[in-house]
């Protein structure tokens, strides 16, 4: 699990899909079969450049350019504050807890 922390800190978007699909025995195949566009609009259908255009999308997302996703003031802006709490969301998760958890979820 550290790995894929490690792989999402550092944008590396190719090495985290490679390393989760080799962990979960799923494959990107079926994801990828379909056409895709690239920046200039252009309809793709090659695999390794549908893979390239996909690894950048998501490049892209997790830099969060617009910095909201680890804005504080952006979060608590957006949550109601008569809505319900749940102390539990405090604590801090371990990465055996995270383990744990993902070894009892069904593979289906």
């Amino acid at each position: 699990m550290k790995l894929i922390a490690d792989q999402l800190i550092s944008n590396d978007s190719k090495k985290l899909w490679n390393h989760i699909k080799s962990y979960t025995g799923k494959s990107f195949k079926s994801i990828a079969d379909g056409p895709v566009y690239d920046k200039n609009n252009i309809l793709i259908t090659e695999k390794q450049n549908k893979m390239k255009i996909w690894a950048n999308q998501f490049g892209k997302l997790a830099l969060d350019t617009t910095g909201n996703s680890q804005s504080t003031d952006k979060w608590e802006n957006l949550i109601s504050i008569d809505c319900y709490y749940y102390p539990e969301c405090d604590s801090s998760i371990l990465w055996s807890d995270i383990a744990h958890a993902l070894a009892d979820t069904p593979n289906s």
